[in-house]
Formats: structure tokens, sequence, C-alpha cells
């Protein structure tokens, strides 16, 4: 499946933020990847919602001495997963809105960075047991 957006691999500070009829807490955490159109965002809690949810993404400054720019996100769960390669939850978020001039920060943060790049689909060698299959079916 071809994404439609360039994937960074960047671990940035990530709060999510709900409705206050949800009663939950902010939980904080890592970007695990991002991309213009959404994040997926390591937490060590499981947390599941359909509400809305407002996202605050902290953008490391290239230079020391200066903080990091906060940008406001409205965003959609999407999903949540236990991954144990990192021993934490991963909450998948898909971007809805962006508040003031969050789109242009985010772009300019993200032009700093190399997109991950991914392979194109491949056929993969026969294995001997297709191999066999293909022998006896008579291809």
């Amino acid at each position: 499946m071809k994404r439609s957006a360039a994937r960074y691999q960047v671990r940035w500070k990530i709060a999510l933020i709900f409705d206050e009829e949800e009663c939950k807490p902010t939980y904080h955490g890592r970007t695990h990847d991002l991309t213009l159109e959404g994040t997926g965002m390591l937490t060590h809690r499981d947390v599941m919602t359909e509400s809305a949810v407002v996202v605050l993404l902290a953008i490391p400054p290239l230079q020391r001495n200066f903080k990091p720019k906060v940008i406001e996100i409205s965003a959609r769960q999407i999903y949540s997963v236990y991954s144990g390669a990192t021993y934490c939850f991963r909450l998948g978020l898909e971007f809805i809105h962006f508040k003031n001039d969050g789109l242009q920060i985010l772009e300019e943060a993200l032009s700093h960075y190399h997109p991950i790049i991914e392979l194109p689909e491949y056929e993969p060698f026969p294995t001997l047991f297709d191999a066999d299959r293909l022998s006896q079916s008579g291809t």
C-alpha cells in the first residue's frame, strides 16, 4: 500500500487532550512516525476514543538555547495497538485541522529531515515448496 504523504521517523514530544465530557487525563508520549496527515503516538497507556482530540506537538528547535514550537492540531484516533518492540502502545492519529499556521510550521520543520524511504513491492523468489507445487501442476 502506497502512502499518500512522506513519513518521517522523528521522536518528538506529543500530548493528547480529550474533550471535557470524556473525563480523561492528558496523555503524554513521543511520536513514532509523523506525516503532514497524521502520526503514530507512543504512550504507556492503552487509550481509545471516538471523539475528536487535541494534539499538542512540540517541534524541537534546530539550534540550542531555543524553545520548542508547540502546534495545536485537531485529530481523530484511528487505532491503538500494543507494540512489543517499543514496550508501549502506539496510537494512530489522523490530523483533521491545524490551528493558526501550524501546518506551515510543521512543513518547515519536516523539511530539515529525510523521509523514510519505502521500498517498492516486489515478487519474492519462489520457495522450495512453490517450486514443487509448480512442477506438479505442469506450469
